[in-house]
């Protein structure tokens, strides 16, 4: 399993917010040291369908699991299910 807990965004062509990098570790209770380009993360999640990516936060003196991953149109990276072609991955 991977965490993710930081991303790096751009302004999109269409206004909205394009994740460019993402900060992962196999370690919930680290802060993520390993950076890829979201097409990496994207590239790793269709080749590995039966393994999970989440996110996960930093509250309250803790790290804490937060929501599964989900590539959508093979594009963006969103932390619900629905086909809206934007990256979303919560407060990140």
């Amino acid at each position: 399993m991977y965490y993710i807990d930081e991303v790096k965004k751009s302004r999109g062509y269409d206004g909205y917010d394009v994740i460019i990098s993402l900060a992962y570790t196999q370690n919930l209770n680290t802060k993520a040291s390993m950076w890829c380009t979201k097409r990496q993360m994207i590239d790793y999640i269709n080749a590995h369908p039966y393994s999970t990516v989440k996110t996960k936060y930093f509250r309250n003196g803790s790290w804490h699991v937060g929501e599964d991953v989900h590539v959508v149109d093979n594009e963006y990276l969103r932390t619900d299910p629905n086909n809206i072609k934007r990256d979303n991955l919560g407060e990140l």
